[in-house]
């Protein structure tokens, strides 16, 4: 369902929950849940809404949630599945709205530079709400006690913070009170009401305040620091201002007032991303430092470029609160070195009732001064339980990671333990620590263990080895150690290490890009053999030196994991040949119960023994609903490719399926199999499909073809078959399936460096015309064969293509004319809804007429905001250049422009009307012109001159050639 849809749904039920309230006893009820969640409520609901809860005299407790979101919770949940590692730094929890958890993961995404197509969120226009709590209302409700408001993403504002002010004033009996701001254009004005609202609410016990990303800077701080002075009975706070602009001024006053709620015995504090730098966070030590009765502390000053003066103070502060059983401290992504950690770590050495700990100071410039006296702290916090300690992205070495590993020794009660210490400078020696350490935590049921990035060779990888072996109660492990120098021996004794957890049901073993060979491999692969509980194994052992007999290894220990639903296994780039690959196939065939499969063996030496008995194992994995399968880049024939074919015909109930076979040596007989396994595949509505580059002609892409057209309900198709012999016929079958594809809303589709001309190409082209829902399209065509008639039936399919925001399209190094460039122009002016194009039709026969069409087209994409447009070498003279230049000047949201016009056949009259055209492009901020004309660059030059004298452009990128 989408997201309209629910939302719509979610208005219909807004109606029978109001319906509902007022059906009830009204003068009985003592608690209200309002869940109006993307609910805009009418004047007459919000009347409706007063009226009832006027008769609710006995009121003590109102939730009223009026979150206006654009995530759901499948998204949310398909994004943790994609990217499982940003779940440890993500917040999440009761009054974290799916809005905030995804701004959150972008923000994580970002950091770890991971390829992701996540977009910024855009706040909805929402209507005024107006004073949805009267102040008659809340005069009646004298009993209230509790109040929760969740307004997120309603872009109240400054004015729309009053109302809430009023109604803050009515309820001096409130005890709890939680209000939920996030993303509201708040300013200083607007949160200074709301705090103005809370100083009436003198007798609160515990407050929530939630006023992340909005636009509040140190006033609006100065006023939420008043009612901390007002509220001197608080035993529970939890604020988070996080993305503000309070700066150092603005949270030294709030800490200062914190520091006199000494009633507290549970505080969260988060301030990450507000430039409170040393001062800021110098007065939280202080305030941290009075406040003796807490039990449970989190807070959080990520982002705030904090250096050791700052840090120092916090951890003098920390050292204060020797009652703390709760402690969650996050620091990271600042500038504190060893000075600043040392006093933190010191800090730690009063904990001594703590059972969960929560240390994040990673990316920060701590070497091993501080990671030493940060170890020191720790080795005091003997009751620990659970622990989560992230210090990856510093500088430490054996000294600092000797010291941590041996804190470890003391957390004997550990169950639940998650370390990273990635990206320092650790060998063998603080290595053997952080396992000497490790082997002490012999009550753990959940380890996540990282340290990859490091200089770790054989003697730590044994240490650490062997500690695993002391964990005989794990039943999740998370393991990396991927990016180090651990050959044999080290690999070795991590397998032995491994064949002692034989409790496992969750796996992910990380120990890619070492030095590992068959004998490592092997002792891994036996260890596997003892998992016979896994039901969810990640196996990541790629760019080492296995070869066949590690794997065959591998194979025969994971031919044990019979019980297995999700498996993820990739070998590549480790000189696997035939008899490692039939292992492997083999023990596929024992996984009878996997839903989810990963299967990544490619750039190794498999040829088509191999691949049959892969294709023989996978044959068996019936109940498949989710598979990944990369086997490219090795040495797969037709017997090969024709055994894996058959065995997709066997997986009926995929729904998702990548498929990737390139650059391999199938012909037209293996992809004829592989056609007809996928034609069985009719569940599928994703498909990924990838045959680039191998020596199929029209029989194999035929097949293929055809069974495109059994996949009726696909929504989304990657389907790129470069490089191979393909003709007119294969295209034309190509084509004939594609056009069953009706329900398509993403479409990519690449044919290049084959052999297809106008016959191929018009029945690809009539294919698109059924494409009708697409939004996204990338086409790509160059076959140097097609000309005017195959480009007409493109452009005639294209011109269904009515709904597409964003559109890739390539024809270049053919023989299209004006004809056939006219057909395809027109079709862009079918294309209004476009905010993003790329494209390119250079080295073809385009004259005048077709540029002209071409140019009448894009005049029709006003929408657009990023447009790259590629028509060098053909010959287009002024009247063609002339009405292209018009069109540009009706794209006047452009912000983006890449312009390739040179080698044709433009003068003066031409150059002009393309100045005057982009004159109009006044929102440009990177712009990129390639002419090679002398006197077309003389004239742009002139008027872009002019241009930019006169409108002031913000163009950072300008460049013409």
């Amino acid at each position: 369902m989408g997201n309209q849809q629910k939302k719509r749904k979610q208005q219909n039920n807004s109606i029978s929950i109001l319906q509902d309230l007022v059906k009830s006893d009204l003068k009985a009820l003592t608690h209200i849940d309002l869940q109006l969640k993307n609910c805009t409520l009418s004047n007459q609901q919000v009347a409706q809404l007063n009226n009832s809860l006027v008769q609710c005299q006995k009121l003590e407790s109102l939730v009223l949630n009026l979150n206006k979101e654009n995530i759901s919770e499948d998204q949310i949940n398909q994004l943790f599945a994609k990217y499982p590692y940003i779940k440890n730094f993500v917040e999440t929890g009761n009054n974290v709205s799916n809005d905030q958890i995804y701004t959150q993961i972008l923000f994580f995404l970002n950091h770890f530079n991971a390829i992701h197509d996540c977009q910024e969120l855009r706040l909805n226009d929402i209507e005024a709400q107006g004073d949805i709590l009267l102040k008659e209302t809340m005069s009646n409700l004298i009993n209230l006690n509790s109040l929760q408001l969740n307004l997120e993403g309603n872009q109240l504002g400054d004015q729309g913070s009053v109302w809430i002010c009023k109604l803050l004033r009515k309820c001096k009996t409130l005890n709890n009170l939680n209000l939920q701001l996030w993303k509201n254009k708040i300013g200083d004005r607007g949160i200074s009401s709301i705090a103005e609202g809370i100083c009436s609410c003198s007798k609160l016990t515990t407050l929530t305040l939630n006023a992340v990303e909005n636009l509040f800077g140190k006033e609006g701080a100065f006023s939420i620091s008043m009612t901390l002075s007002s509220c001197k009975m608080l035993i529970n706070l939890d604020i988070n201002l996080s993305n503000n602009l309070i700066g150092e001024e603005g949270a030294s006053v709030i800490c200062i007032y914190l520091g006199t709620c000494q009633l507290l015995e549970n505080l969260k504090l988060i301030l990450c991303n507000n430039q409170i730098g040393d001062g800021g966070a110098y007065n939280l030590g202080i305030a941290i430092s009075n406040l003796k009765l807490l039990i449970n502390l989190k807070f959080c000053l990520s982002e705030n470029k904090l250096s050791d003066k700052g840090a120092i103070q916090v951890g003098l502060g920390l050292s204060k609160c020797n009652l703390l059983k709760n402690l969650d401290i996050g620091l990271y992504k600042n500038q504190i070195g060893d000075d600043g950690a040392s006093t933190i770590g010191k800090a730690l050495g009063n904990y001594k009732f703590l059972t969960n700990l929560k240390f994040s100071i990673w990316d920060n410039l701590i070497g091993d001064k501080g990671a030493q006296n940060i170890g020191l702290g720790l080795s005091n916090c003997t009751q620990l339980t659970n622990l989560e300690f992230y210090i990856s992205k510093n500088q430490i070495g054996d000294d600092g990671a000797s010291s941590i590993g041996k804190a470890l020794d003391n957390c004997k009660f550990l169950t639940n333990l998650k370390f990273y210490i990635e990206f320092n400078k650790i060998g063998d020696k603080g290595a053997q620590n952080i396992g000497l350490g490790l082997s002490y935590c012999t009550q753990l049921t959940n380890l996540e263990f990282a340290l990859s990035v490091n200089q770790i060779g054989d003697d730590g990888a044994s240490s650490i080895g062997k500690a695993l072996g002391n964990c005989k109660f794990l039943t999740n492990l998370k393991f990396n150690i991927e990016f180090n120098k651990i050959g044999d021996k080290g690999a070795q004794n991590i397998g032995l290490g491994l064949s002692y957890c034989t409790q496992l049901t969750n796996l992910e073993f990380f120990i890619s890009v070492n030095q590992i060979g068959y004998d490592g491999a092997s002792s891994i692969g036996k260890a596997l053999g003892n998992c016979k509980f896994l039901t969810n194994l990640k196996f990541y052992i790629s760019d080492n030196l296995i070869g066949d007999k590690g794997a065959q290894n591998i194979g025969l220990g994971l031919s044990n994991c019979t019980q297995l639903t999700n498996l993820e296994f990739v070998l590549r780039y480790n000189q696997i040949g035939d008899d490692g690959a039939s292992n492997i196939g083999a023990a596929l065939g024992n996984c009878k119960f996997l839903t989810n499969l990963k299967f990544y063996i490619s750039s190794n030496l498999i040829g088509d023994k191999g691949a049959q008995n892969i294709g023989l194992g996978l044959s068996y994995c019936t109940q498949l609903t989710n598979l990944e399968f990369y086997i490219s880049k090795n040495q797969i024939g037709d017997d090969g490719a024709s055994t894996i074919g058959k065995a997709l015909g066997n997986c009926k109930f995929l729904n998702n399926l990548k498929f990737n076979i390139e650059f391999n040596k199938i012909g037209d007989k293996g992809a004829q199999n592989i056609g007809l396994g996928l034609s069985n595949c009719t569940q599928l509505t994703n498909l990924k499909f990838v045959l680039t580059f191998n020596q199929i002609g029209d029989d194999g892409a035929s097949t293929i073809g055809k069974a495109l057209g059994n996949c009726k309900f696909l929504t989304n198709l990657k389907f790129n078959i470069d490089g191979n012999k393909i003709g007119d016929k294969g295209a034309q079958n190509i084509g004939l399936g594609l056009s069953s594809c009706t329900q398509l809303t993403n479409l990519e589709f690449v044919l290049r460096y084959n052999q297809i001309g106008d016959d191929g190409a018009s029945s690809i082209g009539k294919a698109l015309g059924n494409c009708k829902f697409l939004t996204n399209l990338k086409f790509n065509i160059e076959d140097k064969k097609i000309g005017d008639k195959g480009a007409q039936n493109i452009g005639l399919g294209l011109s269904n293509c009515t709904q597409l925001t964003n559109l890739e399209f390539v024809l270049r190094y053919n023989q299209i004319g004006d004809d056939g460039a006219s057909s395809i122009g027109k079709a862009l002016g079918n294309c209004k809804f476009l905010t993003n194009l790329k494209f390119n039709i250079e080295d073809n026969l385009i004259g005048d007429k077709g540029a002209q069409n071409i140019g009448l087209g894009l005049s029709n994409c006003t929408q657009l905001t990023n447009l790259e447009f590629v028509l060098r070498c053909n010959q287009i003279g002024d009247d063609g250049a002339s009405n292209i230049g018009k069109a540009l000047g009706n794209c006047k949201f452009l912000t983006n422009l890449k312009f390739y016009i040179s080698f044709n056949k433009i003068d003066d009259k031409g150059a002009q009307n393309i100045g005057l055209g982009l004159s109009n492009c006044t929102q440009l901020t990177n712009l990129e012109f390639y002419i090679r004309q002398i006197y077309f660059i003389y004239n742009i030059q002139k008027i872009m001159s002019n241009h930019f004298i006169k409108t002031k452009l913000n163009v950072q990128k300008w460049k013409i050639v």
